[in-house]
């Protein structure tokens, strides 16, 4: 009697599976929902942050946007264009690199004709404590 309880147990359950595989077309057939587009991160800083660097030069930088650093340097500002980094946030363009670490580092770098990375080391810069944002 117990094999013919399982027996009638295995095959409900059978039966049940197929049905579940067995939708209506309209529902197998329905469109997926679009992905939402995930909007690009809001600027770090709008406003201009000055960084000491420590050949004695300063800097100015602001953000306008998620993809743009301005980058002030001896009384004339540098759009810069945001640019592939393993980390932090680099930016090129008008023969400068500016690659930030966080709100407080950066490091300001000559970009040679045909670089897309800069070979020279570049100049250490740091931003005033009390200018990151608290968080």
């Amino acid at each position: 009697m117990a094999k013919l309880h399982f027996s009638a147990a295995a095959c409900v359950a059978a039966l049940l599976g197929l049905a579940a595989c067995n939708k209506p077309a309209e529902q197998a057939k329905a469109p997926e929902a679009p992905a939402a587009a995930i909007p690009a991160p809001p600027p770090a800083a709008s406003t201009p942050t000055t960084y000491a660097c420590d050949d004695g030069a300063s800097v100015k930088a602001s953000y306008p946007d998620a993809d743009t650093a301005v980058v002030e340097l001896d009384g004339k500002a540098h759009t810069l264009k945001i640019a592939v980094s393993a980390s932090g946030a680099r930016y090129v363009g008008d023969g400068l690199q500016w690659w930030t670490k966080g709100m407080t580092d950066g490091q300001l770098s000559p970009l040679k004709a045909g670089e897309d990375i800069a070979s020279a080391p570049g100049v250490n810069c740091k931003a005033p404590e009390s200018a990151t944002p608290a968080g």
